[in-house]
């Protein structure tokens, strides 16, 4: 009888999972954003998050509530590729979410681009696994494969309006690494090769992630600069919360 016991035991353990809960919430999208200092893109997502509940898992915070009835799950994440995926490693072993959106903000990369255009990323590169003399960028080719996000994503994304009405939503190429190239032949170079839209530091991250679990992802970024249009960075105008509006709208339509 003991050894019955233990055996029953063993398998409710396992099965649920080593310290986690049988019970768990149904999380149908989790929002991965960056939270630091002049650069908070989760701020907009969480005053609209009903029921908000906050959990700090190995030193991340999860905030977990509905948004138009939906449970959604907005993970807090550092500046960064490594913490990105950090973040939604965390955030996909614990809430297992339907949906995986990265969201915020993005340098443009060609003049077409200006200030609360959004770039969705049917594409995204990881623009630092290149193999080359980065002097000379047509030399230069990725080792890392080009990485898409979720097509039934994309296609609800793309019916979504811009909350800012003169401002476009386009399918694109994002470009991540740890790097701000800040110099425009080399930005103009790379989108020559690589044919990249804009560039920031956490969408390749995520999208591996996801594309390990098995779950469909998305990339969303807003420019907040460009420098092949000598747009500077401007905190003041509060583009991050313009790219949290359209996420929010995007959550309302899934």
């Amino acid at each position: 009888m003991q050894k019955i016991k233990f055996f029953l035991l063993s398998t409710l353990f396992f099965s649920c999972g080593v310290f986690t809960s049988c019970n768990k919430t149904i999380t149908d999208i989790m929002i991965v954003g960056v939270n630091e200092d002049g650069w908070n893109e989760i701020a907009v997502l969480l005053d609209n998050l009903d029921n908000a509940h906050k959990q700090t898992i190995n030193s991340v915070n999860f905030y977990s509530g509905k948004i138009d009835e939906k449970n959604v799950v907005v993970a807090e994440a550092p500046i960064g590729s490594s913490e990105a995926a950090m973040v939604t490693t965390i955030g996909i072993e614990h809430f297992s979410p339907k949906y995986v959106i990265t969201e915020g903000t993005s340098g443009g990369h060609h003049t077409e681009l200006t200030y609360n255009d959004i770039i969705l990323g049917k594409d995204v590169l990881n623009i630092a696994s290149y193999k080359g003399d980065p002097s000379n960028p047509s030399s230069m080719e990725l080792q890392d494969p080009t990485l898409h996000s979720d097509q039934f994503l994309l296609d609800k994304a793309e019916k979504v309006e811009n909350p800012i009405s003169d401002k476009s939503v386009e399918c694109g190429t994002i470009s991540s690494s740890d790097c701000w190239n800040t110099s425009k032949e080399y930005v103009q170079a790379l989108h020559t090769k690589f044919h990249e839209d804009c560039e920031e530091m956490e969408s390749y991250a995520v999208l591996n992630v996801c594309e390990f679990y098995k779950t469909p992802a998305l990339a969303i970024r807003i420019i907040s600069n460009n420098i092949t249009n000598y747009e500077e960075y401007k905190p003041e105008l509060k583009i991050a919360e313009n790219g949290q509006k359209y996420t929010i709208d995007l959550i309302k339509a899934l």
